[in-house]
């Protein structure tokens, strides 16, 4: 039994009110005046003793009367749950959301949200049926609906949270989905979170639940925030000369009395702490590390924080790789001289000790697999002609992680040169094209990707200011459907093309780098050009080598390759690559260092928690329920207001309270009866 209004069952208390005025009233006894008392008979102790035993049914009919009242008031009903033959309701279908993020790692919240959801499985009517959903930015159901509560227990106990992020827009619409078939009328969606406030997505806006679905937002965890966390980590490779450095820039993001604390952070490489730091009480700061490599090579470590009640944000893994200055080798078969291609990229390159790269000019005979050994981008420029051998060896280096720059000139020979493009899906040239004798004047830039890497440098300083150089000749390619485009002519040709192959890249630039077709060499964008160009074909490692939980990370080879990638917990899983050569790894489930080998070749790589699970302020109920339940007049607004709903209408439906007032007026008129009767016989 419970009551929808329990605050007037104080009034039972009114009960007592007639025992104790039956218990206190005095019999006043009516005096007469008689001459005599001779003739008047005493009465004895003991019937008055038993005359006042006769009106306990009076004061017990008054007592029930003012109990009565107090029920009515109180509206008593029986719940559906308890007696469901008596409700005549049907059983509940429900989806349980248990979030498995990886701010429901904070302390215990996780313990809380799986005996949470346990606690609804155990109070849940017999055949009721659930499904149980777990989630976080993926969605898994990992039960069907049904009313056997053991699988679903089962399921629960051993489910464990992840590292990745929250999203809860996904996990509601595909419970929505699952009540779709359900059995019952009733439905409801219990969704188990520390309702983490950045995961509400503005998707919300524009979705709502279903006007026939509930929805029981339970929320865990206590509501602090005491969290310190590694939120940005960048890495910036240092070269001068022979020295070989790399610095680490890291924002510590401290929320509660972690801000007011001193943690100490420490960078470790290979297994040795090799600097610390002690931070100063302040609720965002940025640390710098620096360590000095005495030689190059690949490196792995992380930067850590001291340990808190969310230890899985205290620790930022890096994999990079030191290496020499990259190598460049541009092979030119023009006459040598002022005028040639080598001799402009070489001077743009040539600084000396300050040197980005080493550059090295040689001819064609230098295509062989020795010669372009350690070479981080090999120019091929003016080059007169390529061989059937030497574009198996160009493919083959391509593939194996190099970059290719092909530019052209007055010895190029473009049936060749169309075979080797061709070959590297980059697409065919078939003419030399003259602008002034084409357009009546020379050719400029008419359009480029700002967006681009190579162009991103000229993107504040206006679009105008690449379009300056005039190209008299250029070289007409029909680029392939899946090479990417990357800036054209005025007249509508491609300036720059890109295409991927396997782990390297080419990059297709159909004018000359020197003065032969185009004054572009002398003008002022011809350096940052250069150097935009060269950073990008070089693709720095450290850049490709650091992921977030949940990524895709492709591995690049030959056609047929199989990788053996170790994860961070010794698992070993294979990989075969697809026809273009790629392979795809998505186990990035779990923080930590990771190694990908294909037999020739290792690639190191590591992987970190998204940083903006470590924010773990968070919405109330209340403000969960108004995101997902769409507003209506009459419907709730909150989940104390549904729930209060939901007794209300389990007591419409019985109307206890009606059959009580009945009751009490029967018995009023009972005692109203028995009063009188009683005074018409003393």
């Amino acid at each position: 039994m419970s009551f929808l209004n329990p605050f007037f069952l104080i009034a039972l208390g009114a009960a007592l009110v007639p025992v104790v005025l039956h218990l206190v009233r005095k019999v006043q006894a009516k005096k007469v005046q008689f001459p005599s008392l001779m003739f008047l008979q005493a009465t004895p102790h003991e019937r008055v003793r038993k005359r006042r035993l006769r009106d306990v049914l009076l004061m017990a009919t008054r007592a029930f009367l003012l109990l009565l009242l107090a029920l009515v008031f109180a509206r008593p009903f029986v719940p559906d749950e308890a007696v469901p033959f008596l409700s005549g309701e049907e059983n509940e279908s429900v989806v349980l959301l248990v979030d498995r993020s990886m701010s429901m790692q904070y302390a215990d919240r996780f313990g809380e949200a799986r005996q949470a959801a346990l606690d609804r499985l155990e109070g849940a009517a017999r055949g009721d049926e659930f499904a149980v959903v777990a989630f976080a930015d993926d969605v898994q159901q990992l039960t069907a609906l049904g009313d056997d509560p053991a699988i679903h227990q089962q399921v629960l106990q051993n489910l464990e949270p992840s590292y990745r992020p929250t999203d809860f827009y996904n996990a509601l619409r595909r419970a929505e989905e699952i009540l779709a078939d359900a059995r019952h009328e009733r439905r409801t969606v219990v969704l188990v979170s520390d309702l983490q406030r950045n995961a509400w997505v503005g998707a919300f806006e524009n979705w709502k639940l279903a006007r026939e679905v509930a929805f029981e937002p339970i929320q865990v965890g206590d509501g602090t925030a005491d969290n310190a966390a590694l939120a940005e980590v960048t890495l910036t490779p240092q070269r001068r000369g022979a020295d070989l450095a790399m610095r680490f820039d890291a924002r510590v993001q401290a929320v509660g009395t972690r801000a007011a604390a001193r943690p100490e952070a420490s960078l470790v490489l290979e297994a040795t702490t090799t600097a610390t730091h002690t931070l100063a009480p302040l609720p965002t700061q940025t640390l710098t590390f620096q360590h000095r490599h005495d030689r190059a090579g690949r490196y792995q470590g992380a930067l850590a924080l001291a340990p808190d009640a969310l230890p899985a944000d205290d620790q930022y893994f890096v994999s990079y790789e030191m290496a020499d200055r990259p190598a460049l080798l541009f092979l030119d078969d023009g006459p040598r001289g002022s005028r040639r291609d080598a001799f402009f990229v070489g001077r743009a390159f040539d600084l000396g000790e300050e040197s980005l790269y080493r550059f090295t000019a040689a001819n064609r005979s230098r295509l062989t697999r020795a010669g372009l050994r350690d070479q981080a981008v090999v120019f091929l420029a003016n080059v007169s002609t390529v061989t059937a051998g030497q574009v198996a060896t160009l493919r083959q280096y391509v593939e194996d992680g190099g970059a290719l720059v092909v530019s052209f000139g007055p010895n190029t020979n473009l049936g060749a040169f169309s075979t080797l493009l061709e070959d590297l899906g980059v697409g065919t040239v078939a003419a030399r094209v003259s602008a002034r004798a084409s357009q009546g004047f020379d050719a400029i830039i008419g359009e480029v990707d700002l967006r681009h890497p190579v162009f991103s440098l000229f993107a504040d300083a206006g679009s105008g200011v690449i379009f300056r150089p005039k190209f008299r000749q250029y070289v007409r390619l029909a680029p392939d459907s899946s090479a990417a485009v990357l800036g054209r002519y005025d007249s509508g040709d491609v300036f720059l093309a890109e295409q991927t192959v396997g782990r390297g890249r080419v990059l297709v630039y159909t004018s000359t780098f020197g003065p032969a077709w185009t004054d572009f060499p002398v003008q002022e964008l011809y350096v940052p050009f250069l150097y935009q160009l060269t950073q990008h074909a070089v693709r720095r490692a450290e850049a490709q080598q650091q992921y977030t939980v949940g990524d895709a990370v492709a591995l690049r080879g030959a056609p047929g390759t199989t990788w053996d990638v170790r994860t961070p917990d010794a698992r070993v899983v294979k990989l075969d690559a697809e026809a273009d050569g790629t392979a795809y790894f998505r186990d990035t489930e779990q923080p930590g260092h990771y190694q990908a080998t294909d037999g020739r070749t290792a690639f190191p790589f590591a992987v970190n928690v998204d940083p903006v699970e470590s924010d773990l302020a968070a919405r109330d109920e209340a403000e969960a329920y108004a995101a997902v339940v769409p507003p209506t007049e009459d419907a709730p607004t909150d989940p104390a207001a549904a729930s209060l709903a939901s007794l209300e209408a389990e007591e419409a439906r019985q109307k206890f309270w009606r059959v009580l007032l009945l009751f009490v007026l029967a018995v009023f008129a009972f005692e109203t009866y028995y009063a009188n009767r009683r005074v018409a016989t003393s």
